[in-house]
Parts: C-alpha cells; sequence; structure tokens
C-alpha cells in the first residue's frame, strides 16, 4: 500500500486523469530473471512525486514505492521481486511457471496536481525447461520408504512413469494424467544403500528421463543398534560389578 500522505494529496485533487497503455508481451524461461518495464510516461521533473504500484492478474500487490528527485523511496516489494532503477520497473528473480500471468504498473503522479494516472501492461510467458525429480519423502514408518517422481514442463497425459531397481521393474500405482509417481516400499523388499530409478517416457517426441537415487542407511536400525548395544554393555558391567563384589566379600570372610 502507499503511505497515508500520498494517499491524502490523491483525495484533496480537484482533477484526475487516467490512461492506460497497451499491453506488452514477454517471454522467460523457467529460473532466469524476467525484467518488466514500467518507464515514467510523465514529462517528469525532479519536483514531481509518483506513487508505483505493482498488481499480478488484477489481485496481489507485489510491490509499492515513490518516485521523486530521481529516486526510488520507501519500496515495500514481495521476496523474489526487485525494483530495477535503470530502466525503470520489476526483476522477478528465478522465474517459476507460476509466475505466469497478467502484470499491470500503476503510476500516479501525486504532485504536482493536476493528479494523474498512468498503468502498463504486460503478460508475461514462462517456458518452463522440461526436467525430471526424484527425493525421499517423509515417512512414519521407519521400515519403509516413499520416494517422489515429478516431472516438470510436459503434458501429463503424454506421460508414463515406471519405476526399476538394476532391471527389475517395480510395481506402483499410477495416477492418471498425473505428473507425478509415487513408490512405497517396506522391508524386507528395500534395502540401505541401493539404488532405485525413475522412468518418465513422453510419448510425444519418445523421450526418455531418467533419475536415479541411492537409498540411505535405515536411521531406525542403527537406533535400534545402538539401544541394544547399550542394554547389552550395560548388563555386562553390571554382572562384572556384582562378581568382583562378591570375590571381594568371600575374601574377606576367609581372613
Amino acid at each position: 500500500m502507499f503511505s497515508g500522505t500520498p494517499f491524502c494529496l490523491l483525495l484533496a485533487l480537484p482533477f484526475y486523469y487516467s490512461t492506460n497503455i497497451g499491453a506488452l508481451d514477454i517471454t522467460v524461461s523457467s529460473g532466469d530473471t524476467a525484467f518488466l518495464p514500467c518507464p515514467l510516461p510523465f514529462n517528469y521533473t525532479d519536483f514531481m512525486r509518483i506513487g508505483v504500484k505493482w498488481e499480478k492478474d488484477g489481485g496481489s500487490i507485489l510491490c509499492t514505492y515513490y518516485i521523486q528527485n530521481n529516486a526510488i523511496h520507501d519500496h515495500n516489494c514481495k521476496p523474489r521481486f526487485k525494483v530495477n532503477t535503470e530502466p525503470l520497473g520489476l526483476n522477478i528473480i528465478g522465474v517459476e511457471s507460476s509466475d505466469a500471468g497478467l502484470y499491470k504498473c500503476l503510476m500516479i503522479r501525486l504532485l504536482p496536481p493536476p493528479s494523474e494516472e498512468r498503468s502498463v501492461t504486460l503478460r508475461l510467458k514462462v517456458n518452463v525447461l522440461s526436467s525430471i525429480t526424484l527425493h525421499l519423502t517423509n515417512s512414519t514408518n521407519v521400515s519403509c520408504v516413499e520416494l517422489l517422481c515429478s516431472l516438470q514442463g510436459l503434458r501429463p497425459q503424454q506421460v508414463n512413469f515406471t519405476w526399476t531397481r538394476a532391471t527389475q521393474f517395480l510395481h506402483h500405482h499410477p495416477e492418471s494424467r498425473s505428473m507425478n509417481s509415487t513408490l512405497m516400499l517396506c522391508k524386507p523388499n528395500w534395502t540401505d544403500r541401493e539404488t532405485l530409478t525413475c522412468h518418465a517416457s513422453y510419448s510425444h517426441n519418445h523421450i526418455r528421463y531418467s533419475k536415479s537415487i541411492t537409498l540411505p542407511c535405515n536411521s531406525g536400525s542403527v537406533v535400534r543398534f545402538i539401544v541394544i548395544g547399550t542394554l547389552f554393555a550395560s548388563l555386562i558391567g553390571t554382572a562384572l560389578f556384582f562378581e568382583v563384589y562378591y570375590q571381594c566379600l568371600a575374601a574377606r570372610r576367609r581372613q
């Protein structure tokens, strides 16, 4: 939101003009930095005070600031959104597929009167590069492992997942039109340090994506081993203590 003073000035001004500058398409790849330009359409002078607000899809406010004396003041932006001073605009760091949409840069000349509003609309398109990820998810059962395989950048209806252990195919429950596949294995169907592979076949261009993961040692087994070992050592220590104690007691009685 703009600060209270600029809006009080805005409400007090008797004249108000509004102009919308046409939309501009911008295309970037996921992971890149996107620059959304918002040049000042006014005949800017150092005496002007201009409020700027960035919105996405007509709702969410991403960034607000004002320009005066050729400098940016009181900027308040969400994470990954940075004000670019030269040229004027907004940078989006590490673009994600969810960043695609309509962006609006709203500029209000607060000083000098009369107030005037200009806006620039930009349509951001994100090219999502196809990639596959594979990682362990949290499992409440220490004797089981759950793997999640995900594919980005392709159409769900054209993706088929399979799982393998070396050359052995593993059974899983495929989900229709899904970009994810989950594999659950419980002892004795998996061992520590073995390697499992997720395959994603894209029928449109016959490309096959694969990702492997090596299972970690079962931390639950390690904990149980430590506990059992500690108890066993304690029992041995206790037995030795009483053995020495009774030998000493018997020796004193013989004296």
